[in-house]
C-alpha cells in the first residue's frame, strides 16, 4: 500500500502584481537533473521540525535569491503519486508576492527563468497540480492584488509565521 506523505514537500509560486496585471516566475530545470528541461515554480523539501511556511521562505531565497513581500496560502493542495517511492504526496501551495524590481539569482538547479502571464505559466507547467495551483493563485490572490481589489484576507499568511518552526511532530 502506498505511503501518504503529507508534509515532506512545499511548492512556492512567486508572483508580481501591479499596473493591472500579475506575472509569475517560471524556472527552467537544469538538463541532466531529475525533471530536467521542465519549467517549474519553486519546489523543495520541508526539513525536520520546519513549518511549511518557513520552508517556503527558505526555498524561495535558496533557489532564486528573492525575498517575499508577503506570503499567501493558495487554497489548493497539490496531490500526486510518486511511483518510484510508492508514495502519495500532499503538497501545500504558497504564493509569494515579489516586488517588481527584485533580481532573480539562480542556483545550479535551474538554467533560466522568466516572468510570464498565468496562461503562459499554465502551458509551461507539465503537471495538472501545478496548473491548478497557479490558476487558483491567479484568480483568488494575484489578479485582485494587481487590479487594486481586495483578495480574500484569510489567505494572507501572518508574517510572524515566516520563521516559526513546526509544533511537535517530526
Amino acid at each position: 500500500m502506498p505511503q501518504i506523505i503529507s508534509s515532506g514537500v512545499i511548492d512556492v509560486y512567486p508572483f508580481s502584481a501591479g499596473n493591472g496585471r500579475a506575472q509569475y516566475l517560471t524556472l527552467l530545470r537544469t538538463p541532466g537533473l531529475a525533471l530536467g528541461n521542465t519549467w517549474q515554480a519553486v519546489h523543495g523539501r520541508i526539513e525536520r521540525r520546519e513549518s511549511a511556511v518557513r520552508a517556503a521562505v527558505r526555498e524561495l531565497t535558496a533557489q532564486t535569491g528573492l525575498q517575499a513581500a508577503s506570503l499567501w496560502n493558495i487554497d489548493y493542495v497539490n496531490t500526486f503519486y510518486a511511483p518510484d517511492e510508492d508514495a502519495i504526496y500532499m503538497v501545500p501551495s504558497i504564493g509569494a508576492l515579489i516586488t517588481h524590481d527584485a533580481e532573480v539569482q539562480l542556483t545550479p538547479e535551474h538554467v533560466n527563468w522568466e516572468w510570464t502571464s498565468v496562461e503562459s505559466a499554465m502551458r509551461r507547467f507539465q503537471w495538472i497540480g501545478q496548473q491548478m495551483a497557479i490558476q487558483t493563485l491567479h484568480e483568488q490572490i494575484a489578479s485582485p492584488v494587481a487590479t487594486g481589489k481586495e483578495p480574500n484576507q484569510y489567505l494572507q499568511i501572518e508574517p510572524g509565521l515566516y520563521g516559526r518552526a513546526r509544533r511537535g511532530g517530526r
